[in-house]
């Protein structure tokens, strides 16, 4: 009987991974901390900030390219990262500075804060200008939860 509950607690625990903890490594890489096991994971990009959603399941970095565009120089990378897998799921390339990311609740998307404002489809990888019916001041817009104090990091706040 005990066999079977922690068979089936392992299970969940398994099936429902998420990040215990994230480090920034350098200026260049991160460490995800999932169930006991760390994964390290080193990017083209200057790391200025991250983020990682409520469930733990998804991070969104910004930083500059290591190799400037002479032709913009403002080009800031985007990069959405699946935490359960530790692989780079989406990058994108915003030819603007990125001041903060924030996941949108209830939905596939995530409000880039830049001059203009850009909602990030977590799904498609697509970036779209912020319509008018959109109040990236308003907080009930964005997830609300207790995050880990490592699940976000802003260089430049």
């Amino acid at each position: 009987m005990n066999l079977s509950i922690a068979t089936i607690a392992g299970f969940f625990i398994s099936f429902n991974a998420y990040a215990s903890g994230v480090t920034l490594n350098g200026n260049d890489s991160v460490s995800i901390d999932i169930n006991n096991h760390t994964k390290n994971l080193t990017f083209d990009t200057v790391i200025n900030g991250y983020s990682v959603n409520c469930s733990g399941d998804e991070l969104i970095l910004w930083g500059k390219p290591k190799v400037i565009n002479e032709g913009n120089p403002q080009d800031t990378n985007v990069i959405l990262v699946d935490l359960q897998q530790g692989y780079k799921k989406i990058e994108k390339v915003v030819s603007e500075g990125v001041f903060d990311v924030d996941f949108i609740k209830g939905k596939d998307y995530a409000y880039i804060g830049t001059n203009q404002g850009l909602l990030f489809n977590l799904t498609s990888g697509k970036l779209k200008p912020v319509g008018p019916r959109f109040d990236p001041a308003d907080d009930k817009n964005f997830e609300a939860c207790k995050k880990n104090s490592s699940w976000e990091f802003n260089r430049y706040p």
